[in-house]
C-alpha cells in the first residue's frame, strides 16, 4: 500500500501537466483589447496586417527561429501563405500554430518567452474569425489633420517599437518616443526606412512587408506640416 501510495504520488504531477495542455486549448480567451481611440476600422475584426503578423513576426519570424535564414523545423513565419499553412480557418484548437503555443515540449513557440496573453487572443480570435490575409488603414486618410497622436504614433506603437526600443534598438535608432521619432525624420532616416529606400535599413520588414501608401503619406505630411504632436 506504501508503495502504491508512493507511486500515485508521483504520478499526479505528471497527470496533470499533460491535462494541462488540453484545458488551455478548451479555454476561449477573452477579445483582445480594444483599439485605440480614433480607430477607423472594425472593432470586431482582428486583422492579420495590423495585429496578427506583428506578433508573429516579433514572437516567432526571429533569427534563430522561422526567418528565411533559420526556418526551424522546416517552418518561414514571416509571411502570410506560410502562416496561413499552419491553421486550421475557423477551428483555433485543430491549428497547429495556435497548439503550439501552449505546448509544454521543445517545440512550443516562441522557445524562451511565452506570448503574452494579448497575443496568443489575438491569434485565437484571428483563427476564429477565418484566418483572412485582411488588413486596414487604422488611422484612416484623414489629411487635413495628421498629428503625432491621432495619425503617426498609432503606426509607430503598431510596426516599429517592438525592433526599436529598448537600450540596444535595432538599426541604432529607437522610436519609442516623439521626441526619438522627430529626430530620425530630420536626418531622413524615417521616409527613407518606411519608404524602403536604398541606401536605408527598411522597415517593417524589407521585401515581406511594407507600410499601406496611406500610412506613409501621413508621415511624409506630419514631416511636411512642422511634426505637430
Amino acid at each position: 500500500m506504501r508503495n502504491f501510495l508512493r507511486c500515485l504520488l508521483l504520478l499526479i504531477p505528471m497527470i496533470f501537466a499533460g491535462c494541462h495542455h488540453n484545458a488551455d486549448l478548451n479555454f476561449e480567451p477573452p477579445r483582445p483589447a480594444p483599439p485605440p481611440s480614433g480607430w477607423k476600422c472594425s472593432v470586431d475584426t482582428v486583422y492579420f496586417r495590423n495585429s496578427v503578423y506583428p506578433v508573429i513576426l516579433t514572437g516567432c519570424a526571429r533569427t534563430g527561429c522561422h526567418d528565411q535564414s533559420s526556418h526551424k523545423s522546416g517552418h518561414v513565419l514571416d509571411n502570410y501563405a506560410d502562416i496561413y499553412a499552419l491553421v486550421n480557418p475557423f477551428i483555433p484548437q485543430q491549428s497547429k500554430l495556435y497548439k503550439l503555443l501552449y505546448s509544454n515540449s521543445a517545440g512550443r513557440m516562441p522557445p524562451d518567452t511565452p506570448l503574452s496573453a494579448e497575443g496568443k487572443s489575438i491569434i485565437y480570435w484571428w483563427i476564429k474569425q477565418g484566418s483572412f490575409n485582411n488588413g486596414c488603414d487604422s488611422t484612416g486618410c484623414d489629411t487635413l489633420n495628421v498629428t503625432w497622436t491621432k495619425s503617426v504614433n498609432p503606426v509607430i506603437q503598431n510596426w516599429c517599437v517592438t525592433c526599436h526600443s529598448g537600450s540596444n534598438p535595432q538599426g541604432g535608432f529607437g522610436l519609442e518616443t516623439y521626441d526619438q521619432v522627430v529626430t530620425s525624420a530630420n536626418s531622413g532616416r524615417l521616409m527613407g526606412a518606411i519608404r524602403q529606400e536604398p541606401g536605408f535599413s527598411a522597415m517593417p520588414k524589407p521585401g515581406i512587408m511594407k507600410l499601406s501608401p496611406c500610412e506613409i503619406n501621413l508621415f511624409a505630411i506630419w514631416i511636411r506640416t512642422g511634426k505637430p504632436q
